[in-house]
């Protein structure tokens, strides 16, 4: 299991990093200029729509059954509390859901080519989606500090790995308020756009653990004096 969940959580790595940051790049800030944003969705609407498709089938088809893997692994190293691998899964689960829904704002201006859309639509597919965004932060957190602490009490991989999981919680916890701030020049939104590459850079070291690490024997629960 282990080394499938790994090869898995690479090619999300891969696919995502392929969709997201070489095809997408910065995503637009709530507050972009409405003529900005029409250059950007003319120029490059097809590489942008291209972009997402590869996002989103790098999710559905690796991340989501990296995730399941990656609950087995830990839920085995410790059978008696299944909670954290539980609280992991379901963060992926709702983080892809939220995802999916969020990609539908933007995608929609680049069907259009930013073009076919009056002022005033522009601003409000541009704010509907950062607020989407801002949402699926919270979920990606759950998961990365349900991972980071199951790996630390379990050992069921390397646990420096724990560090990268809570730093990357805790940035995308923070990130998640950036529409507050209303513009891209504000801190959160650069934290926002730092929390999921962090996110990224987490799953792809607990892919290479993964890789790296033999099954771990399950512990077996605590008896008393008597041997109950």
């Amino acid at each position: 299991m282990n080394r499938l969940t790994g090869i898995l959580g690479l090619a999300w790595f891969a696919l995502f990093a392929v969709g997201a940051i070489v095809l997408q790049g910065e995503p637009p800030a709530p507050g972009q200029p409405v003529g900005e944003l029409r250059e950007l969705f003319s120029e490059h609407h097809q590489r942008y729509l291209v972009g997402d498709y590869l996002i989103g089938v790098a999710f559905f088809a690796f991340f989501l059954p990296f995730a399941a893997g990656l609950r087995g692994v830990l839920a085995a190293a410790d059978p008696q509390d299944e909670i954290l691998p539980r609280l992991a899964f379901t963060g992926a689960v709702v983080l892809v859901v939220l995802g999916g829904t969020a990609t539908a704002y933007l995608d929609a201006v680049a069907i259009t080519g930013g073009r076919a859309l009056d002022d005033s639509t522009l601003r409000a597919l541009l704010g509907a989606n950062a607020a989407a965004i801002a949402s699926i932060g919270l979920p990606a957190a759950l998961f990365s500090i349900a991972v980071a602490t199951a790996v630390w009490r379990t050992a069921a991989l390397a646990r420096p790995l724990a560090f990268g999981g809570w730093a990357a919680g805790a940035l995308l916890m923070v990130g998640a308020a950036f529409p507050i701030q209303g513009g891209a020049e504000g801190a959160l939104f650069a934290l926002r756009f730092a929390s999921f590459i962090a996110l990224a850079l987490f799953v792809l070291a607990t892919s290479v653990s993964l890789l790296r690490t033999e099954p771990s024997a399950p512990k077996t629960a605590r008896r008393g004096p008597a041997g109950r």
